[in-house]
């Protein structure tokens, strides 16, 4: 496999992948202003998450160049709060267009994705969008719903030579009982950490600690997300995390690596969404391990066939070599949320990251 070749990283620590750290973006000249919709909403626990991340897009976008509209995307309905009335204006799915004043009609020429979980992560929305020739701002939905799995996404971590926690995936068929749970415990040891394989924002993960805490914490991961659960041992070291971005030039930007410090016993929502961890960028890290790190998120953004904005959580100790926890393929675009820190440490604002994922996306739509 072609990996991206990185040849000058700034004394931010982010890397560009085409042979330069510049923030300049080039753009797709059009016209007229292009129709966005920013897509948000979706049917899991992180839909309040997708509109926070989305009210960021939407007063961020650069509208000299775009018409950005807000799709609410909910369980019984696609919706747009009209612009005139403030009611609720259903949204045709195949085009995304709405009903604007009289006859006129507003139709999406992109969407951009901020739909965290079910269906804007796990391939759903991205299914869908293909199918009706809309370009948008993540990858195909193969790929969503490859890396939505975690335990197909560690699978294919593993086999590619990338480091993983050891784990054990738990099938609704499975078997549980004494003989199970010694066999897993033998496996991974304590402290483990159970987790839903298709869920996100840390909802439903336990910290397991003691033996009698592995089945309750099973049954709480499969009321989040699907049945089926992944079992992982416990990772050693300091938690960092990599942004990886466009580059505006039709290759790839490696962020400043964040350091997650939690206050709770592990990244969990409360840490990321409550404000209950301290998150240090750049990391304070030699120049070694910062390498180490931001090579390991290429090498799974490149693996995994990623496209658009991306995040790779990882463990390490000092010296040591990256683990590799999960990537995040819709990450978070709120005022608490990462990406955009690292963003802004490296000299890209909002509005200009917005344009590169928007211009990336038309880019591929050319091909």
């Amino acid at each position: 496999m072609d990996f991206i070749k990185m040849s000058k990283k700034s004394s931010d620590g982010s890397t560009s992948t085409r042979g330069s750290t510049s923030t300049t973006t080039t753009t797709t000249t059009t016209s007229t202003p292009l129709h966005i919709a920013v897509l948000t909403g979706g049917y899991s626990g992180e839909a309040d998450v997708s509109r926070r991340s989305a009210a960021v897009v939407m007063e961020h976008v650069d509208r000299t160049r775009f018409v950005p509209y807000l799709v609410h995307i909910d369980p019984d309905s696609w919706w747009v709060e009209h612009p005139e009335t403030s009611e609720r204006t259903p949204v045709d799915k195949e085009t995304l267009a709405y009903k604007h004043t009289g006859n006129t009609t507003v139709q999406a020429d992109l969407a951009f994705v901020m739909v965290h979980g079910t269906p804007g992560e796990d391939g759903q929305l991205q299914a869908h969008l293909d199918l009706c020739g809309i370009p948008h701002t993540t990858a195909s939905a193969r790929v969503m719903a490859t890396t939505f799995h975690k335990g197909w996404t560690t699978a294919l971590l593993r086999d590619a030579g990338i480091s993983v926690a050891r784990s054990v995936e738990c099938l609704p068929s499975d078997r549980w009982d004494e003989t199970r749970q010694k066999e897993v415990l033998e496996s991974l040891g304590l402290p483990c950490f159970v987790k839903p394989s298709e869920s996100g924002s840390s909802l439903g993960i336990t910290r397991v600690t003691q033996r009698a805490q592995l089945w309750p914490a099973v049954l709480e991961a499969r009321k989040t997300g699907t049945s089926t659960v992944l079992i992982e041992a416990r990772l050693k070291g300091r938690e960092f995390t990599c942004g990886i971005i466009p580059d505006g030039l039709g290759g790839i930007q490696v962020l400043p690596i964040t350091e997650i410090v939690s206050d709770n016993d592990f990244f969990d929502y409360a840490a990321k969404y409550d404000g209950q961890s301290h998150e240090i960028t750049p990391a304070q890290l030699d120049p070694r391990d910062t390498s180490a790190l931001q090579d390991q998120a290429v090498m799974v953004y490149q693996t995994l066939h990623v496209k658009g904005m991306a995040r790779v959580d990882m463990m390490m100790e000092n010296g040591g070599e990256p683990h590799v926890m999960e990537i995040n393929t819709v990450p978070g675009f709120s005022t608490e949320s990462i990406i955009p820190q690292q963003a802004n440490v490296a000299g890209i604002d909002k509005a200009n990251l917005i344009s590169r994922l928007i211009d990336e996306a038309l880019r591929r739509q050319a091909k």
